[in-house]
């Protein structure tokens, strides 16, 4: 395994996202800290202080990751956070089935990866923290997994059995999950490490599990020897913790509101997206069937107008207050719930968590909290080994398969035929053009309204050119057939769907191929590296 790395700038990622990892100055206003000068990074942890009781806090965790794991290594995790010089570095994620795709293992091997990095930098514990998004209820977006089928890639979707927008969390597997493992399994290629992942895969998700415990206990399995926490919010004891900032949302929702539209303005007139829209309220309602309800906010009252409940700010933060259960927070106020229950050094994001962290800078103020150095995950695509063997038997660096299939190909006709077709027609039709002009002046002089006929004749020449110049193409495709089928897998295999590889294939199918040692083998490869480039992995 080795790797090579290409900048930022030469793939599909937003402004944003290319001016964080490299122009950092042009968005200092609204992050806290440049994660890449160690002069910043080393300041904000060394005057870092947690103002949580550890003590609950770890009773909490040990609560939380009971429900997953019996890992000593875990526990042992957990309570190095009694330490008063712990700290955290924590990821997250939607839970998604089957564990999702590739980006999900990138951003565990950043939490872990940093916090060795960080704990032997400062002589101090850290933790990593992998964060369960268990109050999503993007059920379409959790559904779906993608691999291979032989080379071509495919999406299999988990199909709803119940129309209520709970918290995909609770989602419980039932009878139409036989038939959507069946099919995905299906595309998995026997290996030497099929069974052994089948049975991985069969022991976390299975019928009567629900998504939380299916996806925790995979991820734990998966990474508990390197004691990675998991923590979320979808527990009677951790949203008891954080019911302060809930309510502070209530609070201080005009503030938010306020402080959150300002910021992204300044945000857009710099040049950059509004990743998240804005609305008054960052709070959700969990009816009694487990609807995850948008509460909405105006003149001083909250309600759910299709529930027909109505609050006064006061009334809402006692319900609040007894019943904290009943709330859920959204894509704003979901971070300072971490940063209040976790010492929360830095978080891992990817390039859109990285946009909307830039909206809200101004909340961590506002709720009297540490914003945490927002750290980018490691970014990478894994070359097979069959696909490295190709690649140079192909023009193209690995970026450029990013562009259209169709426009591939034409770049690859041109660039390696030894005859200028271009150039053959264009002197062609230019000989044609200039041989002609005294013919048709002659036959004008003979007959000035037959001008127009000689120009049609010549104009209907060109078009039979460009006719002729189209087989030309064609037989220089089919002549270089073979390499037109290998930039069609390679293109699929870097990036499918038209989209990185790390957005779209399940890391399931690497881990099948490859064996589950794939991961620890990765994370090895990434000692010394930094999270500041596009990384190319080579197995």
């Amino acid at each position: 395994m080795r790797l090579s790395s290409t900048p930022f700038e030469q793939l599909p990622f937003s402004a944003l996202y290319r001016d964080y990892i490299s122009n950092f100055s042009r968005l200092s206003d609204f992050y806290d800290v440049d994660p890449f000068s160690e002069k910043e990074t080393s300041k904000k942890i060394e005057s870092y202080s947690f103002q949580g009781n550890r003590q609950q806090l770890v009773e909490n965790l040990r609560d939380y990751n009971r429900q997953f794991t019996s890992s000593e290594i875990v526990f042992q995790s957990v309570d190095k956070l009694l330490d008063e010089n712990s700290m955290a570095v924590v990821t997250g994620q939607q839970l998604t089935i089957y564990g999702g795709p590739l980006f999900t293992i990138l951003k565990i091997l950043t939490v872990i990866h940093q916090s060795k990095v960080w704990e032997n930098k400062f002589n101090r514990p850290f933790v990593p923290v992998f964060w369960m998004a268990d109050e999503d209820h993007d059920f379409e977006e959790a559904a779906v997994i993608g691999s291979y089928d032989h080379d071509e890639f495919k999406k299999v979707v988990l199909e709803a059995e119940d129309s209520i927008q709970k918290r995909v969390s609770e989602i419980i597997f039932e009878e139409n999950f036989g038939k959507f493992s069946n099919e995905f399994l299906q595309l998995l290629v026997e290996t030497d490490f099929s069974g052994q992942i089948q049975d991985l895969l069969n022991n976390t998700y299975k019928k009567g599990a629900s998504f939380s415990d299916a996806f925790g206990r995979l991820i734990i399995s998966m990474f508990a020897h390197h004691g990675l926490i998991l923590a979320g919010t979808n527990s009677d004891k951790i949203k008891r913790a954080v019911t302060e900032p809930i309510m502070n949302s209530v609070r201080k929702s005009d503030e938010i509101f306020e402080a959150l539209n300002i910021n992204s303005e300044k945000l857009q007139s710099a040049g950059y997206h509004r990743q998240v829209h804005i609305q008054t309220s960052n709070l959700f309602w969990i009816a009694d069937d487990g609807a995850r309800e948008k509460i909405s906010y105006s003149d001083g009252e909250w309600n759910i107008e299709s529930k027909g409940l109505r609050w006064a700010s006061v009334d809402l933060i006692d319900e609040i207050n007894k019943d904290p259960n009943r709330f859920s927070p959204n894509v704003f106020l979901r971070p300072l719930t971490q940063s209040y229950l976790l010492p929360c050094a830095a978080y891992v994001a990817g390039p859109s968590e990285i946009a909307y962290y830039g909206q809200m800078k101004v909340l961590y103020r506002l709720f009297k909290l540490d914003m945490p150095v927002i750290l980018p995950r490691f970014s990478a695509t894994i070359i097979e080994s069959g696909i490295d063997r190709i690649i140079e038997k192909l023009p193209f660096e690995k970026f450029e398969y990013n562009k259209r299939i169709e426009d591939l190909e034409s770049e690859y006709i041109s660039q390696s035929d030894t005859t200028d077709i271009e150039s053959i027609f264009s002197s062609w039709k230019k000989a044609a053009g200039e041989c002609s002009k005294s013919s048709i002046q002659a036959i004008a002089e003979i007959d000035a309204t037959l001008e127009s006929s000689a120009v049609k004749a010549i104009t209907s020449y060109y078009n039979e050119l460009d006719k002729l110049k189209g087989k030309v193409y064609r037989s220089l495709k089919e002549q270089e057939k073979i390499q037109l089928i290998r930039l069609r897998r390679i293109q699929n295999s870097l990036f499918p769907n038209g989209n990185l590889q790390e957005r779209e294939v399940a890391f399931i199918y690497f881990m099948n191929k490859y064996g589950p040692d794939i991961w620890d083998n990765m994370l090895q490869l990434f000692e010394g590296q930094k999270p500041d480039s596009h990384k190319w992995i080579y197995l």
